[in-house]
């Protein structure tokens, strides 16, 4: 079964324990205001414009059999209305201006690549995060690439926001390792507003994880002024008082994500944000603590918020 993927990243320190290959799925279906992978929202595959390197040459023009591009006198219009993502226009530049993200892999290509770095896991407690978008969202690829992975002996790592149905977690539990799950808003109204979608579902599905005995390290993409709040902290301890093994992991804002928008011609939310400062961490961090987390990470120290 094919999966839809915009990115593998090996050696990565950010998604698990160890020395980890991270697989990015396509599609999401939340509207974080500070998501740092836009081009992660669509299931579709999507040009990126990388406008600085753009000279004008106008092959792209040339090849688009939908007139997407426009290019004279010094600028290159891209109407993205017209583009249906055949990347004819990617494979015509010669100065990388254009890529087009999102293709189609098999479970086994991709359980290919991440074998190359065995001994690496091995050594560092490592192996494969499934991670986003939602990788729920393509619960079938999901599930036989973790399955794949568990036949290699492969530690697994599955990264989610919760937004799946239940049947997808129950199709998955006992193909995962170590569940990386978010914890966005505290608060139906809020949630809505931040993320597009209702808390009830996500949290539930946290709850049936827990309540399962899954390991689960709960992951807290905290924004300063925007979700940040005493009632949301307060709501992070409740919960790790209540499940003492469960880890609390910090993911401080950071605006890395800002030329995304751009090159995916989407707005940017929150343009006006700097990123959270090492004062906004520790203050998150002290405040979870006296609240009763006994076991806090700061992710800020080594990965951006998701």
């Amino acid at each position: 079964m094919p999966g839809r993927i915009f990115d593998i990243q090996r050696f990565s320190l950010q998604d698990g324990p160890g020395i980890r290959t991270a697989v990015f799925l396509k599609g999401c279906p939340l509207r974080c205001r500070w998501c740092h992978n836009p081009e992660s929202r669509s299931a579709e595959p999507q040009l990126a414009v990388f406008a600085e390197r753009c000279t004008g040459c106008g092959e792209c023009a040339r090849v688009c059999p939908r007139q997407a591009h426009q290019v004279g006198e010094g600028c290159h219009a891209f109407d993205r209305a017209l583009c249906e993502g055949c990347g004819r226009c990617a494979g015509a530049c010669a100065f990388d201006a254009l890529r087009l993200v999102g293709r189609e892999w098999d479970e086994a290509e991709v359980l290919d690549l991440v074998e190359r770095d065995r001994p690496y896991y091995e050594r560092s407690g490592g192996g494969v995060t499934v991670t986003g978008g939602e990788p729920l969202a393509q619960v079938g690829f999901t599930t036989a690439l973790l399955r794949g992975a568990r036949r290699r002996g492969l530690h697994t790592c599955l990264e989610t926001s919760g937004a799946a149905p239940a049947r997808a977690f129950a199709a998955i539990r006992g193909l995962v390792d170590l569940f990386l799950f978010d914890l966005k808003a505290t608060g139906e109204a809020t949630h809505r507003r931040l993320t597009g979608a209702s808390a009830g579902p996500i949290l539930a599905n946290l709850d049936q994880l827990l309540a399962g005995g899954a390991a689960v390290r709960l992951r807290c993409p905290l924004v300063p002024g925007v979700n940040d709040d005493d009632a949301h902290l307060r709501a992070i301890a409740g919960l790790a008082g209540r499940h003492p093994a469960l880890e609390v992991e910090i993911l401080p804002f950071h605006d890395t994500a800002r030329h995304k928008h751009a090159r995916y011609g989407s707005a940017d939310p929150l343009p006006a944000l700097a990123s959270a400062g090492e004062d906004d961490r520790r203050r998150w961090c002290d405040t979870l603590r006296a609240l009763g987390c006994a076991r806090v990470l700061d992710g800020g120290a080594v990965h951006p918020v998701h």
